[in-house]
């Protein structure tokens, strides 16, 4: 059995999660309350899973090469508007995140009170990596729990490792 770790401390950071083959795409919101009312897109992986994703993920964000092109960079996230320029801004953060499911990281991370990001039902985590290690405080990955984008929380590759427990 393995569990994420944080690097810093050695402080488990999650439930003993299975490695799925490949990241699932990410699901389109699809407008239903969940059971407690709110509405977060559905999530990536599902519970006692994680996956690592192979592409740019959150911030920093940079202007699409192409000016004209306004989508969502990835299925399952929105377009973000480049606020000074044209076109639209895609993820350039880094490769190999570990994405796990919200609810799986929940009694292990807490939120960085420095970053202060809200989207409607959520932080969108648009503004980078606001989780920490709930012992040491080391940032260790980035919440998306708006319905505008994915469920998922991304670990930060140097900040975790995979532990056999």
């Amino acid at each position: 059995m393995n569990v994420l770790t944080c690097v810093a401390c050695g402080t488990r950071l999650t439930g003993p999660p299975r490695l799925l083959p490949e990241r699932p795409t990410r699901p389109e919101f699809d407008g239903r309350k969940g059971s407690d009312g709110s509405r977060p897109a559905p999530a990536t992986v599902p519970r006692g899973a994680y996956a690592v994703d192979p592409e740019p993920s959150g911030a920093p964000h940079v202007p699409h090469p192409d000016p004209e092109w306004c989508d969502a960079p990835n299925p399952g996230n929105t377009c973000l508007g480049d606020p000074v320029g044209p076109g639209c801004l895609v993820p350039a953060g880094p490769r190999g995140t570990l994405v796990t499911h919200p609810e799986d990281t929940r009694a292990y991370l807490s939120g960085d009170p420095a970053v202060t990001e809200f989207g409607c039902c959520g932080p969108p985590g648009r503004e980078g990596p606001g989780e920490l290690c709930a012992k040491c405080g080391a940032v260790v990955a980035t919440l998306h729990a708006d319905r505008s984008g994915p469920y998922e929380t991304g670990f930060l590759p140097d900040a975790v490792r995979v532990t056999a427990v």
